[in-house]
C-alpha cells in the first residue's frame, strides 16, 4: 500500500487551519508535488491513502478542487474529534438559533448579524461557498470564532482575550462537546476529563505531542511494514514521521517551491528515509553533496513531479506571433538587455508580440519594467512623437498590446497563457519546471540557457550561452517552419517519457532499488 503525507501547512503553527474567507486570495498556489503524484496514481487506478496530520476543516473541498475527492484519507484530527467521512454540505446560517430581532446585513464580502447595539456577528464563507466562520463581537471587540468544517459540523471554537487576541482553542466532537483545549499563548493542550480514556495523558506540552501519539497508534494498527510512505519533505514534520514509520519504506520528496532553504537541519531530518525524490538539478546537487559529506547510502532520483499531458495550442491559427518571456529569476540588467532585443525583433517583424510572464504579484514587479511596457506600446502605437492633446484623442482608437505582462500565479494560469504562444523563452538559472512540462505537452519550442531533461538542443529547443544569441534562436524556429514542426513532433514524442504511468514506474523502481541511479 502506498501512503502519501503532504505538507499543506500554515506559515504559523504548522498544524493549524488554513481556512480563510473567499476574498483573501492566496498569493501562492496550492498545487504541489504531492497533489501531482497522487493524481497520477489516481488516474492509473493505483491504490493509495493520504495521511493528513494538520487540522484541516476544509479538507474535502480542497481535495475536490484538485480532483482527489474520491481518494482514501486518514486525518489525525478527524480521529481525535470522532468525525466520519461524509459528503460535504454547507451550514445554512439562517437555520441557526439567532436571538429574536436579529437583523442581517449583506455585503459583497460577508454577512453581518446585528443582535443589538453592543453585539454583532460576522459570517464568512469559503471560495466554495461554504460557511467557515462566525465571529462574535461585543462592543466592537472580537470574543469568539466558531469554525465550521465542510461537512456542516461545528469543528472548533476560538476564544479571544479582552484585546481581541487568541487565548485558547477548543476542538469539538461530533456530539458537541470539546475534547481538546489548546492554550494559544503557552502551547499546552488539556484533555476534557470526559475523554481521558482516549489519551495517554491528561495534559500535553504541545499539539505536536498529541499528533505524534495518534500517528504512532495509527502506524501500529493500520499499516504494514512493506507499505511505502511518500513524505513531502518539511523540516517541521520529518522527524515526527520518521519516529512513527521507522520500520517502513520511507521516501522524502524535495520540492523547490516548498524547500527553498535546504539547510543542514532540513537535510539531516531526511536521513532516515531510504529514498529521496528531488525535482530540480540544483537541489539534486545539494543532496548529492550532503550524501557524500555524511557518507550516506540513501537512494536519490531526480524526477519531475508533474506529468506531461497533451495541451491545446492555437498559435498557428493566429495572425500575430506571440513570444513568451519568463521574467522570474532575471536580474534587471539582464531583463533590460533582453527587452532591447525583443523590441528590435518586433521592429524587424511587425506581426511579433511579446508576452512577459511572472508568478509574482503585480506590485512586486519592477516599476522600471511596468513603465517600459507602456513606453514600448506607445512607441509601436505611434503615440510617442505626438503632443499630449493628440495622444489623448488617439486613446479613442483601438490600441495594440505589443508587449503584455501576464501574472500567472497558478498552474491553470500558465496552461492558459501558453495556449497562444509560438515559442517560450526562459533564461533563468533554473528554468521553471512546470512551465517546461507544459511547453512539452503543448509542443512549444523552448529557449533556455541551461540544459535540462525536458529540452533537447536543436530538437524541441535551443540552449544559448549568451543573451545576444536570442535573436538567432528565435529566427531558428520562427523563420523556418520546418524547424518549428520538427520541434513540435519531437516534444510530443518526448512528452510520452514523462507520462504519469512512466513516472509511477520510475518511482516503483526507486523504492525496489532497481533504479539505475541508485
Amino acid at each position: 500500500m502506498k501512503r502519501f503525507i503532504p505538507a499543506w501547512y500554515s506559515q504559523n503553527q504548522w498544524w493549524e487551519s488554513q481556512a480563510h474567507p473567499f476574498y483573501r486570495k492566496r498569493a501562492i498556489t496550492e498545487f504541489d508535488d504531492m497533489i501531482s503524484l497522487m493524481s497520477m496514481h489516481y488516474k492509473n487506478n493505483v491504490q493509495f491513502e493520504i495521511i493528513v496530520l494538520n487540522y484541516n476543516p476544509g479538507l474535502r473541498t480542497f481535495l475536490h478542487r484538485h480532483d482527489l475527492f474520491e481518494a482514501s484519507y486518514w486525518s489525525v484530527f478527524d480521529e481525535i474529534q470522532g468525525f466520519n467521512h461524509q459528503t460535504p454540505q454547507s451550514v445554512d446560517y439562517r437555520e441557526l438559533k439567532w436571538p429574536t430581532g436579529t437583523e442581517f446585513i449583506y455585503t459583497p464580502y460577508l454577512i453581518q448579524a446585528i443582535m443589538n447595539e453592543h453585539c454583532y456577528s460576522n459570517i464568512y464563507f469559503s471560495q466554495d461557498g461554504y460557511l467557515i466562520w462566525i465571529e462574535d463581537y461585543e462592543d466592537k471587540v472580537l470574543c469568539r470564532r466558531y469554525v465550521f468544517d465542510d461537512r456542516g459540523n461545528l469543528s472548533s471554537m476560538i476564544y479571544y482575550d479582552c484585546e481581541g487576541k487568541q487565548d485558547f482553542i477548543r476542538y469539538m466532537t461530533c456530539d458537541g462537546d470539546w475534547i481538546l483545549e489548546e492554550n494559544v499563548k503557552n502551547g499546552t493542550v488539556d484533555v476534557h476529563k470526559k475523554y481521558y480514556h482516549r489519551f495517554k495523558y491528561h495534559q500535553y506540552s504541545s499539539m505536536v505531542t498529541v499528533i505524534q501519539e495518534y500517528l504512532h497508534d495509527y502506524c501500529a494498527t493500520s499499516t504494514e511494514q512493506d507499505d511505502i510512505i511518500f513524505v513531502a519533505s518539511d523540516v517541521r514534520h520529518n522527524t515526527l514521521i520518521a519516529q512513527s514509520f521507522n520500520h517502513h519504506r520511507l521516501c522524502y520528496s524535495v520540492f523547490k517551491q516548498r524547500n527553498q532553504d535546504l539547510n543542514e537541519k532540513a537535510l539531516a531530518s531526511m536521513t532516515i528515509g531510504q529514498n529521496w525524490l528531488v525535482d530540480t538539478l540544483e537541489n539534486e546537487q545539494k543532496l548529492n553533496a550532503y550524501k557524500t559529506k555524511q557518507r550516506l547510502s540513501n537512494r536519490l532520483m531526480r524526477i519531475t513531479p508533474f506529468d506531461a499531458q497533451t495541451m491545446s495550442n492555437i498559435s498557428s491559427q493566429l495572425h500575430e506571433t506571440y513570444i513568451g518571456l519568463w521574467i522570474d529569476g532575471l536580474s534587471e540588467a539582464k531583463l533590460k538587455a533582453l527587452m532591447s532585443q525583443c523590441v528590435q525583433y518586433m521592429k524587424d517583424h511587425e506581426s511579433m508580440r511579446i508576452v512577459l510572464m511572472s508568478k509574482m504579484e503585480r506590485h512586486h514587479i519592477s516599476q522600471w519594467l511596468l513603465n517600459e511596457i507602456n513606453v514600448i506600446n506607445d512607441q509601436f502605437n505611434g503615440k510617442s512623437d505626438v503632443s499630449e492633446e493628440i495622444a489623448e484623442l488617439m486613446k479613442e482608437d483601438e490600441t495594440i498590446d505589443y508587449v503584455e505582462l501576464k501574472i500567472v500565479p497558478f498552474e491553470i494560469d500558465i496552461v492558459e497563457a501558453i495556449s497562444t504562444l509560438r515559442i517560450m523563452v526562459d533564461l533563468s538559472e533554473e528554468p521553471d519546471l512546470f512551465l517546461q512540462i507544459c511547453c512539452l505537452g503543448a509542443g512549444l519550442p523552448q529557449i533556455n540557457q541551461r540544459q535540462t531533461d525536458y529540452v533537447q538542443h536543436g530538437a524541441n529547443g535551443l540552449v544559448i550561452t549568451t543573451d545576444e544569441s536570442l535573436i538567432g534562436a528565435l529566427d531558428y524556429f520562427l523563420a523556418h517552419l520546418k524547424h518549428w514542426n520538427y520541434s513540435y513532433a519531437y516534444a510530443q514524442k518526448l512528452s510520452k517519457t514523462y507520462a504519469s504511468e512512466k513516472i509511477i514506474e520510475q518511482l516503483d523502481q526507486l523504492i525496489e532499488g532497481e533504479y539505475s541511479g541508485a
